[in-house]
């Protein structure tokens, strides 16, 4: 699946290439960064890196080289992934320098004029794998496949509602796009917790 087509050159800024079932929920998905990405922009991927590894659900972010990120999470879907990461490039791009390593005009691989929101994707993302017999992996319900633990279950719904009050505020502040990202972190940790509370009260045990 190509992501943020169009934003640099004509390649896309990176590929969502492999995705991997671990057991136990986990994922490993894999972003593939083009050239004119990962190099120009390198302190762009670390950034990404670092990003991806406060994200609630996401155990290990892992940068192989340049060009590679690992990322193994457990009820955080490939989609949000990247969700996430568009957004962070989206917002960042513009105004990062290039590497002084590389003698390149910004003006002449940024797309111009600029978007309003991210470029859609382009394809699907890649079928799930299979590590170790593992059974397939059938979407977010799968992934969040979590021991039904009280703790564990407010821990997702306190972490969730805060940074998505936050990104509220900030959203509806001028210049709000900075509110986007703890949304999505938000949002994502809700749902995680929502699925959780529902299969407690399906087991039968005490929510609060």
């Amino acid at each position: 699946m190509e992501r943020l087509p169009g934003l640099l050159a004509d390649e896309p800024v990176y590929w969502i290439e492999h995705v991997t079932a671990l057991g136990d929920g986990r994922l490993r998905t894999e972003l593939g960064f083009s050239d004119v990405a990962a190099h120009p922009y390198e302190g762009l991927v670390a950034g990404t890196v670092e990003m991806l590894g406060r994200v609630p659900g996401i155990d290990e972010v892992i940068h192989e080289d340049r060009e590679v990120v690992h990322v193994v999470s457990r009820g955080v879907a490939p989609e949000l992934i990247g969700e996430l990461v568009d957004r962070f490039w989206f917002e960042r791009l513009p105004g990062t320098p290039i590497d002084p390593g590389f003698e390149t005009d910004p003006a002449e691989v940024l797309a111009s004029p600029w978007p309003s929101s991210p470029p859609a994707p382009r394809g699907s993302v890649p079928t799930t794998e299979l590590a170790s017999g593992q059974p397939p992996f059938q979407g977010l319900r799968e992934a969040v496949a979590l021991p039904p633990s009280r703790r564990r279950m407010w821990t997702y719904l306190v972490f969730g509602a805060i940074p998505f009050a936050g990104g509220v505020v900030l959203a509806a502040a001028p210049g709000g796009g900075n509110g986007v990202v703890p949304l999505v972190i938000g949002a994502i940790n809700l749902v995680i917790g929502s699925r959780i509370a529902m299969r407690r009260r399906e087991a039968g045990l005490p929510l609060a």
